[in-house]
């Protein structure tokens, strides 16, 4: 396996996996994996446990120090910040200093951001926890996700993948709901989660450096030289530019309204369905990504021409439900929103990575991957910004109707988008 192809791909959380799904239609075996690949699997659920682990909070933060949700967004989306600086400057550093020697900085990341976290006490320190949580997300997931499938003894990348995004996806759930369990029956919801975080990341710091570690998987290189090394790349040869286009622009879809769950999610439920508990507003955010992920699952072996119909309409459908959540405030209306939508971006995401996996040369890949993500991230980051941006200016309720109306409108377009593509 060409592990420096991998690392671009594994930056996406639930949906990066595909990228290494499809590369193998092995069935998938029961069987216990190994303690080094525990390791990596354990620093996977971690890292992205750490990433979703404040949002239920920052409803919280906000009620209790008052900021606006402009800066609300801003804090989620310093995320970002941290992510895309690493997959920009150390995409693929792991391929020649080795996986081990980039996991175990990353997780001392993501247990500083967790300590950040636990101890702060304005909204510059939870951008501080979230610059470091974004920084070790990117460290960790890339070299992570490429020894759990190196790490496979019998070369079924199909079984390594399938692990990988399990852990994802458990991560991205188990996150907002042991926050959301800790705000309804602990008077320290701001603590115990991070104190879970830092115990998670500690042991497997030690299950890595004393896990028996192959020595074929993801070796330092000998010739590596610091000095000689450069970032990784963002580059899309000219001839695939329109086949790109149409997967970044499915992906940034497929991520707009897991942006607005990760950030909002609980203030939303909060103010425009009457939730009144925010613990179990929380919940639909956990929610979300759990319907995401499986969604994943599901859709691996469909054909892309269904999912390319119903990912878009599921998302449309959800936005219209959406919008009658916002308009007549029901809880119920919300909730098949929040099922809906994950449903549809499930779909979507596997069509556009299905997409530029299939499309990208395989001396392009990396390169074509990261300009990929990056365009994924960025637009994580404009959506959340702008939705912040506009609340405060023009309310919420206004901001959710035109934020439905948008993105109904881009996936008809997208549907539109892909029969030229295909022509």
């Amino acid at each position: 396996m060409a592990c420096s192809t991998t690392h671009g791909e594994a930056y996406a959380h639930w949906t990066a996996i595909t990228l290494l799904w499809i590369r193998s239609d092995n069935a998938v075996s029961i069987r216990l994996p190994s303690l080094p690949m525990s390791a990596c699997l354990l620093a996977i659920f971690t890292t992205i446990l750490a990433s979703h682990m404040p949002t239920p909070l920052y409803a919280v933060w906000q009620q209790a120090w008052g900021f606006s949700s402009t800066a609300l967004t801003a804090v989620f989306s310093i995320y970002v910040l941290g992510v895309v600086s690493t997959l920009l400057t150390m995409g693929s550093l792991s391929d020649q200093v080795g996986r081990r020697q980039m996991l175990v900085p990353g997780l001392l990341f993501i247990i500083c951001g967790s300590a950040a976290f636990m101890l702060a006490t304005d909204i510059y320190q939870l951008g501080l926890a979230r610059l470091l949580t974004g920084i070790g997300t990117g460290l960790v997931t890339g070299a992570a996700t490429a020894a759990v499938v190196e790490l496979e003894p019998e070369g079924n990348w199909t079984r390594g993948a399938t692990l990988a995004a399990l852990a994802f996806t458990l991560g991205a759930s188990a996150g907002p709901t042991i926050t959301s369990l800790a705000l309804r029956w602990t008077s320290y919801a701001h603590v115990w989660p991070f104190l879970i975080v830092i115990a998670l990341g500690l042991l497997c710091m030690v299950l890595l450096v004393r896990a028996p570690w192959p020595e074929h998987v993801g070796p330092r290189q000998p010739d590596f030289r610091m000095r000689a090394w450069r970032p990784t790349p963002i580059r899309v040869p000219r001839q695939l530019l329109g086949t790109f286009f149409f997967a970044a622009a499915a992906i940034c879809l497929a991520w707009s309204t897991g942006s607005l769950y990760s950030s909002l999610g609980p203030s939303m439920a909060r103010d425009l369905a009457g939730v009144s508990d925010l613990a179990i507003a929380g919940l639909f955010a956990a929610g979300w990504q759990l319907v995401a992920g499986l969604s994943q699952f599901a859709s691996q072996r469909q054909p892309l021409n269904r999912l390319l119909l119903a990912g878009p309409l599921l998302l449309i459908f959800g936005l219209g439900a959406m919008a009658g959540a916002v308009l007549l405030g029901s809880v119920w209306l919300f909730s098949l929103a929040t099922i809906t939508t994950a449903m549809g971006a499930g779909g979507i995401g596997v069509v556009a990575t299905v997409t530029i996996a299939r499309s990208a040369p395989p001396a392009e890949r990396g390169a074509m991957n990261s300009a990929f993500f990056l365009a994924a991230y960025m637009t994580m980051a404009t959506v959340v910004l702008g939705i912040g941006f506009a609340s405060d200016r023009l309310g919420m309720v206004n901001s959710m109707l035109g934020f439905t109306l948008v993105i109904s409108l881009a996936a008809a377009g997208l549907m539109l988008m892909y029969k030229r593509v295909q022509a």
